[in-house]
């Protein structure tokens, strides 16, 4: 519950609880008696409604209605109706969770929302026609379901809208990557044009060129390009802050100090040092922060120039969406260096570092370029092969495990060790979350080192998850 904000959380819980306390014993056991074909009726009705919609399609095939979901709503909708025979904490934290799942996959919290609004409608017109209950206690269970119903969905929401919103920012962060795909050139871009500005001042100052030509750095080349795309790029706040409250002490040294026609060649020589040792400090923090982006904001693992972990969502669920509509698979894989604790105790970590960097480097060389190698952690690496069975998946991993089997390491010109790897395979299996594929590649790789290592595993294709 670490993501879950305490408040929201405290007063949801309390409310649901004082929502409990207050509702008549016969209201919750009319709601604890439905059968499990009411329940089912109410979830059909439920997924009949919602898959009219072209846009819940993309979230809910029928093939996982029936295989999967439907069963997983029902069980949702058996533990929020009979709420008061339930641990209300972990009722609680089970709405957090599908909140997250909700946001990792995309779903829009207005079809939740609207999906929410039928169960009720639906649940009402049952009750209407059960014979053996009051007109007074089917208002009373309509009023405590569709309070519970909304207090469950409220949590949804409270775990849905950071989760989602960091997910769009890294997709419009990597959108913009993609546009600036050499950061080092950008980098060497602005630094140059901040370099012209400066020079170019000094030669109107030595020149004694009149004021009107003397161009504020906030309207020269770096300038607008600070305003306009370099604080949408960046994302240090602290530093951007600097940069610009150093143009702006820059801007005013123009206006200001070096606006006296007659100041005599030792003050115009202070001011312009001045103002060198301020456009230098603008060119450090700016370096600084490049080098920053270069390194790791681009997605790339410094050390094996992968990429990092940070845009599997973004990747994943591209190629979720992908798959589903064009029904192509994918697979991905999940590999670790078998032993690689010994490798750094025995050798050193700059031998590990370069174990690594060999393991990435065999790696693009087995796959296409349309396939992705991510740093998914340590020595742990995933990558995801486009339009691949899970069968073609594991003759290409099995060949790529054989490959760095039979390389060999070099310490010195006397030293030399092998490695080998261990690998879990997982399909696409149409489920929208990425999570769970990723959950049944991790649980394949340990079953590999549980089995001796230096081995592949994949997960059945088709077979049911209890992840």
């Amino acid at each position: 519950m670490k993501n879950i904000q305490p408040l929201n959380y405290d007063i949801i819980k309390n409310e649901w609880q004082l929502l409990i306390n207050k509702t008549n014993t016969t209201t919750h056991q009319v709601l604890i008696a439905l059968t499990d074909e009411e329940i089912r009726t109410l979830v059909d009705a439920y997924y009949q409604y919602m898959l009219q919609d072209e846009k819940a399609k993309k979230f809910l095939s029928t093939t996982q209605v029936e295989e999967r979901l439907s069963a997983s709503m029902s069980n949702w909708l058996r533990k929020v109706l009979g709420s008061a025979h339930e641990d209300l904490s972990e009722l609680v934290a089970h709405q957090h969770k599908v909140g997250e799942v909700h946001a990792r996959i995309g779903l829009p919290i207005d079809l939740v929302a609207r999906g929410a609004r039928k169960i009720k409608y639906e649940l009402f017109q049952l009750l209407l026609n059960k014979q053996e209950i009051t007109a007074a206690e089917i208002n009373d269970a309509i009023f405590f379901s569709g309070m519970a119903i909304d207090s469950a969905i409220e949590v949804m929401t409270v775990a849905f809208t950071p989760s989602n919103q960091k997910m769009m920012h890294d997709q419009e962060h990597f959108r913009l990557l993609t546009v600036y795909d050499d950061m080092s050139v950008e980098r060497e871009r602005q630094v140059g044009a901040l370099k012209n500005w400066e020079n170019q001042f000094i030669y109107n100052i030595a020149t004694e060129q009149p004021l009107e030509e003397r161009v504020l750095l906030s309207d020269s080349e770096f300038g607008l390009w600070f305003s306009h795309k370099g604080q949408h790029i960046f994302r240090q706040p602290d530093l951007i802050e600097k940069i610009d409250t150093l143009i702006q002490k820059i801007d005013h040294r123009i206006t200001c100090e070096f606006s006296t026609e007659s100041s005599d060649s030792f003050s115009r020589i202070q001011l312009l040092r001045m103002l060198r040792q301020d456009v230098e400090q603008v060119n450090m923090i700016l370096s600084s922060i490049f080098e920053e982006i270069v390194k790791s904001e681009n997605g790339k693992d410094p050390m094996t120039k992968l990429l990092t972990r940070r845009f599997i969502p973004t990747i994943m669920r591209r190629e979720i969406a992908l798959s589903i509509n064009s029904g192509k698979p994918f697979t991905i894989a999940l590999l670790d260096i078998d032993y690689f604790k010994k490798i750094n105790d025995n050798y050193g970590h700059s031998v590990g570092d370069s174990t690594l960097q060999n393991i990435a480097v065999w790696l693009h060389e087995h796959v296409r370029s349309s396939d992705y190698v991510f740093r998914y952690g340590g020595e742990e690496f995933m990558v995801l092969l486009v339009e691949t069975t899970l069968p073609q998946a594991q003759a290409l991993m099995e060949k790529v495990r054989c490959h760095i089997a039979s390389q060999m390491i070099e310490v010195d010109v006397s030293t030399s060790f092998s490695i080998t790897i261990s690998a879990g395979l997982a399909e696409f299996d149409n489920h929208p979350d990425y999570q769970r594929l990723i959950n049944k590649a991790d649980k394949m790789l340990y079953q590999a080192k549980h089995n001796g290592r230096d081995r592949i595993e994949s997960y059945p294709f088709g077979m049911e998850s209890t992840l």
